[in-house]
């Protein structure tokens, strides 16, 4: 339930079964985020990350405000070097807003993408292999386990990919 005069901070929770609706959740959650935004991936790669709209919404968030943060946790974060050009050039224009990772040790063991905004809006997927996702949009129950959860991923990773280390 919302409280009164704030009816855009309604909680939703819907099942998602594609692609495109993944995609389109992902958008989503990336509009919903105040401070942060977390994403945890394999590589990127199918999720939307190279379209011109999403790196826009992207980069609107971080340049609202100067605490505005994204931070990137991958296990192959070579596909973003190689083929995410506009997400890299977005690294270079923001470089002490964005971070961006590479999972190790037991971080690596995890296997369903997710994307959370602050603590309170997530998209996940259930395994990387699947196409079943939820999105929970102003639903702190739903988005703060993911949160703690990349916080552990976070801490299990090391640099990756910087601003003026691109392997160019």
């Amino acid at each position: 339930m919302s409280t009164p005069g704030n009816a855009e901070s309604k909680a939703t929770y819907r099942q998602l079964s594609g692609l495109a609706e993944s995609k389109a959740a992902i958008d989503e959650v990336v509009g919903a985020a105040q401070k942060m935004l977390c994403i945890f991936d394999y590589n990127l790669e199918q999720r939307g990350y190279g379209d011109v709209a999403r790196i826009e919404r992207i980069r609107r968030f971080l340049l609202a405000g100067r605490a505005h943060r994204l931070r990137i946790a991958l296990h192959e974060p070579e596909h973003l070097e190689r083929h995410e050009p506009r997400l890299i050039a977005l690294l270079r224009q923001l470089p002490g807003s964005i971070a961006i990772h590479r999972t190790v040790g037991q971080a690596r063991n995890a296997t369903d993408p997710f994307v959370v905004a602050d603590d309170h809006s997530v998209w996940h997927l259930q395994h990387h292999d699947q196409s079943r996702a939820i999105v929970a949009l102003h639903s702190p129950q739903d988005a703060s386990p993911l949160r703690d959860r990349f916080e552990e991923i976070w801490e299990l990773s090391e640099p990756a990919i910087g601003s003026s280390t691109l392997g160019l």
